[in-house]
């Protein structure tokens, strides 16, 4: 679960909502200054189904000790292996490449992105599940870029793959968590504009109003970006027990618009071209 405080209390945006608002993005990204990296499809794939191991554990979501929903940052560190886990074995029933991105992403959120939040951790430190996942992807990575061609551009282009399918899932989050909702700058860094564009360009990500940003430079085809999300906003109190959160999101989803395609509600979202 992603959660944000917002005026009429805690809104809540399940991470498999925000995988589909990440396969939206997907979906538009690119342009004469960005390239996608090529091919396309395992990027897209990925996007949309990066998160899809949380499905089993949105499906009876849990408090925390002081009752208030528990979010994706604050859980325990096998729960989020065991998270991982699942959703990697999802993606590679799509097909080996998007397992591949989607194992790096999972793998990645444990080494601050690979160094695009900060300076990699010492492997040697990290918890054994931890250490196990990490180990376990870089395996599968070796394995797939062996059979994807020459190993530079293979590796040329997981690179740039796993850094757009970071932009995409920052966005995302910036729409749905605290970015906006907090009317904070955000940075996307190292955004590649080629495969091989091994450094990137930081993206600065600012908010125009409380359903909107900018982006510069603008990584996008056209010059907006529709990115429907489905979000819940229950009571901002204290919950007693799991059940009590679970029938406040049921009323809460209960009063959003009809027919279901349409329940976007308070976080449809347009990114618009400074």
């Amino acid at each position: 679960m992603i959660t944000a405080r917002v005026p009429e209390g805690i809104r809540v945006v399940m991470q498999t909502d925000h995988q589909s608002q990440c396969g939206l993005l997907a979906g538009a990204w690119g342009n004469a200054q960005f390239l996608r990296p090529e091919p396309w499809g395992p990027v897209a794939s990925a996007a949309e189904w990066h998160d899809e191991g949380w499905r089993q554990w949105e499906a009876s979501p849990d408090i925390s000790a002081d009752g208030e929903p528990r979010d994706f940052v604050h859980m325990q560190t096998s729960e989020h292996m065991a998270i991982h886990r699942r959703s990697i074995h999802a993606a590679r029933t799509r097909d080996e490449v998007t397992g591949m991105l989607v194992g790096l992403h999972c793998a990645g959120l444990v080494q601050r992105r690979m160094g695009l939040d900060g300076e990699m951790p010492d492997i040697n430190v990290l918890p054994d599940p931890v250490r196990g996942l990490i180990s376990d992807e870089a395996a599968v990575q070796q394995r797939v870029e062996s059979q994807m061609g020459d190993a530079k551009e293979a590796r040329e282009w997981t690179w740039a793959a796993y850094r757009v399918l970071q932009a995409l899932d920052l966005l995302s989050l910036y729409l749905t968590w605290t970015g906006l909702a907090g009317d904070e700058p955000w940075t996307l860094r190292r955004v590649p504009r080629s495969v091989d564009d091994a450094e990137g360009v930081a993206v600065v990500i600012s908010a125009v109003d409380d359903r909107t940003c900018a982006l510069d430079p603008w990584p996008f085809a056209g010059d907006s970006v529709d990115a429907p999300v489905l979000g819940r906003v229950i009571p901002g109190r204290a919950y007693a027990h799991a059940d009590d959160l679970r029938v406040a999101q049921l009323a809460a989803l209960a009063l959003l618009p009809r027919p279901r395609a349409d329940r976007v509600a308070r976080v449809c979202q347009r990114l618009l071209h400074q």
